[in-house]
């Protein structure tokens, strides 16, 4: 039996600071994106201590209203911005929304 990549669990990243935010180092393994039962993914590899390691990238939970890093991704593919291989660091803090909601922003640097 092949085992599976692992999720990104955004909850464990806390940063409530966009100077100071949480910063995950990703590769581009595929730009089509996937349905899975929690949330829409696509996969990736993650710089763990030096190391690539195949990851899903959870773009959007099915429970949240929070699109912002699935039509980010989306857009980046339609651009030719996002193409497989490209590295890139994905910045996350939790921040307040429009209605004082805490709600986790996103930053994508390439």
């Amino acid at each position: 039996m092949e085992k599976s990549p692992p999720y990104i669990k955004f909850g464990n990243m806390r940063s409530n600071d966009k100077s100071n935010p949480d910063e995950i180092q990703f590769r581009v393994l595929e730009t089509e994106t996937f349905e899975s039962d929690l949330s829409t993914n696509v996969l990736i590899e993650q710089k763990i201590d030096n190391e690539w390691q195949e990851t899903f990238l959870p773009l959007k939970s099915h429970d949240s209203d929070n699109s912002y890093l699935l039509k980010f991704w989306q857009d980046g593919v339609k651009k030719k911005i996002i193409q497989k291989g490209i590295e890139f660091s994905l910045k996350t803090w939790l921040g307040l929304s429009k209605n004082k909601r805490v709600i986790r922003r996103f930053d994508l640097i390439f």
